[in-house]
């Protein structure tokens, strides 16, 4: 132990090296903390604090035959699973599918006004 001692007394260039990666790692880690853990990298909330995807009235309201909150709480779930990337990746993946959801409930209304376009020129032939 003298020796080890005596070898870092001569050689106070590898405390300092040593002071300074461990204060380096400490802001690296604070920094981690903030901006991912905390979900400011990529202006998302807290895992504690954020709602799993949580629908609007109007889009749960499609006429969808299968429910898609059951879909959005899982991709929630591999979000916070995948870290951040896996949280981003998983979020766009269930804003497409909500997406899917408005064009699927539009093409039903669509063609609904289609038919009665159709009707309607069938009456005035």
């Amino acid at each position: 132990m003298k020796a080890i001692w005596e070898f870092a007394l001569e050689n106070p260039m590898l405390l300092a090296v040593t002071a300074c990666g461990f204060v380096l790692t400490w802001i690296a880690l604070r920094i981690k903390n903030r901006y991912i853990n905390e979900g400011l990298l990529f202006k998302r909330q807290p895992a504690q604090k954020e709602n799993h995807c949580a629908l609007k009235e109007e889009e749960m309201s499609l006429d969808n035959h299968i429910d898609l909150e059951i879909a959005l709480r899982k991709f929630y779930e591999l979000g916070l699973e995948d870290g951040d990337l896996g949280y981003a990746y998983w979020h766009e993946v269930a804003q497409l599918l909500k997406q899917a959801a408005g064009m699927q409930s539009r093409i039903r209304e669509l063609s609904k006004e289609l038919e009665q376009c159709r009707a309607r020129l069938s009456k005035t032939d």
